[in-house]
């Protein structure tokens, strides 16, 4: 899960031992739907019905609670699915629905066994506000996808300039983004009113690359139309002049042997 919940802890005593655990829970009882010329989400009908929680004991539990003063307690493994049948201990969420992350502190009994439920043990439990979410298997905001190749430390390969040229650069991140288009609600038919709208939006702003993925035109990777290496490796300078993209196939028209596009 990214961001990564990070918490610290005061006023734990030394002496103690002390679980550390995470769940997530529904916000409230509404589905929603990213409206693109709006930015905004909105509500899309009743939620469906929530998924089994899950407690998620951090790896590293118990703590001491000096142990507890002393660091910051990451959730940085934390994983996330759709998947009700999933039995790797990943928290199970429904796309498109709102999400509040929860910290539970829990004192360790002498002798007692794993957490399964928080009425029989002693604890505290800590809600952040900022940290609602809304679950969903695709980026719907492609800032948001270029949040995450800048700033989560899974996506550095995407990030290192001394491997890439300024022409492959672009390819790399439309990749990234090539399954939230193919995966959106955007479809190219008539629809009504604002939702139509909101696909023309939608499909204006996206990249002419994957605007070809989603027609099902052939993705040129590496090299479009065959180029030799050393050209598809710099920038084309006037009055060179070439498309990256395959053309549009013309049934009554014959290639010239000097111009064959």
């Amino acid at each position: 899960m990214f961001p990564t919940v990070r918490v610290s802890f005061a006023g734990c005593r030394a002496e103690a031992r002390y679980g550390v655990l995470l769940d997530v829970v529904p916000v409230d009882g509404k589905r929603y739907r990213y409206a693109y010329h709006r930015s905004s989400w909105l509500v899309a009908g009743k939620a469906d019905p929530p998924a089994p929680a899950r407690l998620y004991p951090h790896p590293d539990s118990p703590f001491s609670g000096d142990q507890l003063r002393k660091q910051v307690v990451s959730f940085e493994k934390v994983k996330l699915t759709n998947n009700e049948m999933d039995k790797n201990g990943q928290i199970v969420l429904n796309s498109m629905h709102r999400y509040q992350p929860r910290i539970h502190l829990v004192k360790i009994r002498e002798g007692g066994g794993p957490i399964t439920d928080l009425s029989r043990e002693q604890h505290r439990t800590f809600v952040f506000p900022e940290t609602v979410f809304t679950a969903v298997t695709a980026y719907q905001n492609q800032l948001i996808t270029k949040l995450k190749i800048d700033s989560n430390p899974f996506a550095k390969g995407f990030r290192d300039s001394s491997r890439l040229t300024d022409f492959d650069r672009d390819p790399m991140e439309l990749m990234l983004m090539e399954q939230q288009l193919l995966r959106s609600p955007l479809r190219l038919y008539a629809g009504s009113g604002d939702e139509e709208a909101e696909k023309r939006a939608a499909w204006a702003r996206t990249p002419p690359a994957l605007q070809l993925l989603a027609l099902g035109r052939p993705w040129p990777w590496p090299q479009p139309l065959n180029l030799p290496p050393d050209l598809w490796l710099q920038k084309p300078t006037p009055p060179l002049r070439y498309c990256p993209y395959p053309p549009p196939q013309r049934p009554d028209h014959t290639p010239s042997p000097r111009h064959p596009l």
